[in-house]
């Protein structure tokens, strides 16, 4: 039989091809790849029993949508933290309706309020025993990981929802940070990013992709700190803000908490709001420069002067703890409103050696430590005790 010749065999491939058509032709080929996509999918939802898929929360509190807590799939009548928030925020869980002679509290903020979970939790019990047989406390904690005033204007039009007896408020030091948050977020990929999330090898990849990049900060920040221990790995922002967009920021945050202070006021619920404690003796400055000129200064045992230079110099650049400038409008908004003050900046400041804060109350450049926590609830407990004396009285 003879072989066919090259234009013979490529005229039978055309043949072939009209008779099953280009579309089936195309699908033919694609068929292969589609196997491969498959066979990975498969593999990957297995590999999900043994490793479930890291939580997840698209939109990251940006998108309308967002909710933070969600009816309890197992327990009828009970609202939990939304399981796609577990990464930002401390598992919660209410009963809706509230039952009688329960006083409920939501404390909105960042990773300062998420960090005091067990402080707040102690005080619920607290109160609670103050009043007994009269009222039960709960303290619901709506603290998130980065979270700053723009998502919790959110957060709170949301536990409007869910009978408030009082909202506490201790935000300041992520309005920087949450901006850094809003680009990550990237919310107009929003709609993809939903779509491939229901598939496991996306998981799969978004997943490794994460880790991978934890562990690289990770190793590069212990990199430079075994080159340099004394230098401050928590100061600065990847981008350096023009004073312009600093005063910007600000008004938008002094905005985003008038909106909540209008909504607590529109709907009847006492606020308390705190002051910032912010760490003045190590603070986390925009250059390593800036941080030495302070630290200067304490070394010579110029105090004071110290302080007024790192408060004026984290007042004029962006920063991810707060200010004089934040405080500023704390105290303005609760004189405009008449609501208490929880004053932690003022009770951290007492309670330090030589009155700046973060000598001895601070793990890092924002967040205090176990006894500098302490003097934050107390400063609130008391707030909250005058208002609870009159519906929590025997």
């Amino acid at each position: 039989m003879p072989t066919p010749t090259h234009e013979e065999a490529r005229a039978a491939a055309d043949a072939l091809a009209r008779r099953i058509g280009w579309g089936k032709t195309v699908l033919f080929s694609l068929l292969p790849l589609a196997l491969l996509l498959a066979a990975l999918e498969g593999a990957a939802r297995l590999a999900e029993r043994g490793r479930p898929p890291l939580p997840a929360d698209p939109g990251l509190g940006f998108n309308p949508d967002s909710r933070l807590f969600v009816p309890s799939p197992e327990e009828p009548g009970v609202l939990i933290t939304n399981p796609d928030k577990a990464a930002s925020f401390k598992e919660q869980r209410f009963l809706m309706p509230k039952p009688d002679r329960h006083f409920r509290i939501f404390m909105l903020g960042g990773s300062s309020v998420n960090y005091i979970d067990l402080e707040l939790t102690l005080l619920a019990w607290e109160l609670t025993l103050r009043y007994p047989g009269a009222c039960r406390v709960e303290i619901i904690n709506c603290g998130g990981l980065a979270y700053g005033s723009h998502r919790l204007v959110a957060i709170a039009a949301e536990v409007m929802h869910y009978e408030p007896d009082l909202i506490l408020i201790y935000s300041g030091h992520n309005e920087f940070e949450e901006l850094e948050q809003f680009q990550a977020a990237r919310i107009a990929y929003l709609p993809l990013q939903r779509v491939l999330g229901r598939f496991a090898l996306y998981r799969f990849e978004r997943d490794r992709a994460a880790l991978w990049r934890i562990a690289a900060a990770q190793r590069d920040r212990n990199r430079r700190i075994l080159e340099n221990p004394e230098a401050d790995y928590m100061s600065g922002a990847r981008h350096v803000y023009t004073p312009e967009e600093v005063a910007d920021r600000m008004r938008q945050y002094e905005r985003n908490l008038s909106i909540i202070l209008s909504l607590c006021r529109d709907h009847g619920v006492p606020v308390i709001i705190g002051t910032m404690a912010s760490n003045l003796w190590k603070p986390g400055l925009a250059t390593e420069a800036m941080r030495e000129e302070v630290q200067a200064l304490y070394a010579q045992g110029r105090h004071a002067e110290g302080m007024a230079l790192a408060r004026q110099l984290l007042r004029d650049h962006g920063r991810h703890q707060a200010s004089d400038t934040e405080n500023g409008i704390i105290r303005a908004l609760a004189e405009r409103y008449r609501i208490p003050i929880a004053d932690v900046e003022s009770a951290v400041i007492t309670a330090e050696p030589h009155g700046i804060p973060g000598e001895t109350l601070f793990s890092d450049h924002c967040h205090l430590n176990q006894a500098g926590n302490q003097i934050l609830i107390r400063a609130y407990a008391g707030q909250i005790i005058s208002l609870l004396d009159a519906p929590c009285r025997p």
